[in-house]
């Protein structure tokens, strides 16, 4: 329960909750020197950013669209972002935890509001 995990979203975490929860989590396991913190205004630099100095995020989507390979969109869903393509339009490569196997992209902004968690060793 670290990451205050509640029914709203059906079984879900408030996105403000997780740095707080993904500290406390690697606190319990000796890790007490992650810091992790949210960033309510994500941004294509700040996403490039982190995947360049090798730390995936948390991406946090209000109304996210349809990610490659599924038939929904990702409405109010969390993700791992841990790649991006920028080019004529910018993509975002995203691990989900509707298929445990493929990578999936999505292009950056496909969605009303976002968030990102960052979590830096």
């Amino acid at each position: 329960m670290e990451m205050g995990t509640y029914d709203w979203p059906a079984n879900g975490t408030w996105p403000w909750d997780m740095d707080d929860g993904i500290e406390a989590v690697c606190d319990d396991y000796g890790y007490s020197s992650i810091s992790s913190s949210n960033d309510y205004y994500l941004s294509w630099s700040d996403t490039k950013n982190e995947i360049n100095n090798g730390r995936p995020f948390v991406l946090s989507m209000t109304y996210g669209g349809t990610g490659s390979g599924h038939d929904q969109a990702y409405g109010m869903h969390s993700v791992t972002c841990m790649g991006y393509s920028d080019g004529t339009e910018d993509y975002v490569f995203l691990h989900d935890t509707w298929d445990d196997t493929n990578e999936h992209y999505l292009v950056f902004g496909d969605w009303v509001a976002a968030m990102g968690t960052w979590v830096i060793p």
